[in-house]
């Protein structure tokens, strides 16, 4: 069986990972640009169980369970320091309650935290203007160019063939089925497409007539010179503060600080936001007061690619036989890859994900009416 996967980033590199594990062949991966220029490298590198939905939660704990074993079996930097959604109202407390409520349900051991274990937990923070947090001990960081380049030298050394600077222009159907992928470098055939091309999957789909609602929201990082260790958790939220800003620390001790700002979709990724500066460090500076002089070494853009639910789109794409759709993660696709490619070869080989839930966010959810919502979008 021939498999042409449509985007190197995390997600494809995943999903052909866990196909050449179960002893495919003729894997062959296509970019646009270069493997992980998108998404997958722009990205500040933690992961999280601490959803607002069932899918999400489910999901991710499948995808923790594979980041540890990754760990444990290529010798990465992946660590469980647990994240901190800081409450500065008493009211978000109550929100927190029943959140981990929900977690529980589900397995995973979220609690709500008073203010001296969260001083304790992050000796400086600024506890005057807080309440408490909603701590989950699942939650953790990894070293994003590791993990990335690992995952691309074990595909290759198994025998995928990853082929960058190659876009597809379209896909070619007949009869239900994809026939082929267009490029500048000439047709590629296969017998199973996968698209897994975050926001570049909307253009590519709607050459055969499917409609992806996808939209690229630019986010907006910045990047310190490195510190000692002051941020002990992977990532620390600010949630009641709009935009939730996030703060984590880096293993060279550099600090990653972001905010939701309000941006046009499609904003290409080489523009500026220098009001970016201020809206996100203010707000984090009045939780780690030594922000105040922090000195900001670089900034990059890169994009949330946002589904309406704010979920992933998953699997078979009818009427096609053949094709499947790995995109849309909101800003979540890092984290939830292991078990992307799980579930992606799942559908391919046995035509259902053995995690049956992923079946809920498939992309005729849209069409039905069927949305599943979340509202925890950060980090």
């Amino acid at each position: 069986m021939r498999i042409l996967i449509i985007g190197a980033g995390v997600s494809g590199l995943f999903i052909a990972y866990e196909l050449l594990k179960r002893g495919l062949r003729e894997i062959f991966v296509l970019d646009a640009k270069t493997p992980g220029y998108g998404a997958s490298l722009r990205n500040i590198g933690c992961f999280r169980s601490s959803f607002t939905s069932r899918e999400h939660v489910l999901l991710m704990k499948e995808s923790i369970a594979k980041w540890l074993e990754i760990k444990r079996d290529w010798g990465v930097f992946i660590e469980q320091r647990g994240y901190l959604w800081i409450a500065r109202r008493e009211d978000t407390l109550d929100v927190f309650r029943e959140l981990a409520k929900f977690h529980n349900s589900h397995g995973v051991p979220t609690r709500v935290i008073g203010v001296d274990e969260l001083s304790s937990r992050e000796p400086y923070i600024n506890t005057s203007i807080v309440k408490g947090a909603l701590f989950d001990p699942t939650a953790g960081k990894m070293s994003v160019i590791e993990v990335f380049t690992e995952l691309y030298i074990r595909v290759k050394k198994m025998g995928g063939i990853i082929i960058p600077h190659t876009p597809v222009e379209k896909l070619v159907s007949s009869g239900g089925v994809v026939k082929s992928a267009i490029t500048p470098r000439g047709e590629y055939t296969a017998d199973v497409f996968v698209v897994a091309a975050a926001e570049g999957s909307r253009k590519i789909l709607e050459s055969i007539g499917v409609n992806v609602p996808i939209e690229p929201i630019p986010r907006h990082p910045l990047v310190t010179e490195p510190y000692a260790e002051v941020i002990k958790s992977g990532l620390v939220i600010d949630w009641d503060t709009p935009g939730s800003p996030h703060i984590t620390q880096t293993q060279h001790g550099s600090i990653i600080l972001a905010r939701d700002i309000k941006d046009e979709p499609w904003t290409p990724l080489n523009s500026q936001r220098h009001d970016a500066f201020e809206k996100i460090i203010k707000p984090l500076s009045e939780l780690y007061p030594f922000l105040r002089n922090v000195n900001v070494n670089r900034y990059w853009m890169g994009y949330y690619d946002m589904t309406p639910d704010h979920h992933p789109i998953y699997g078979l794409i009818k009427p096609f036989e053949n094709l499947y759709i790995a995109a849309g993660f909101s800003g979540h696709g890092l984290m939830m890859a292991p078990v992307t490619g799980v579930l992606i070869a799942d559908w391919i080989l046995h035509g259902r994900p053995r995690i049956s839930i992923a079946e809920n966010l498939v992309l005729e959810r849209f069409e039905t009416d069927r949305l599943v919502k979340e509202i925890a979008v950060v980090g």
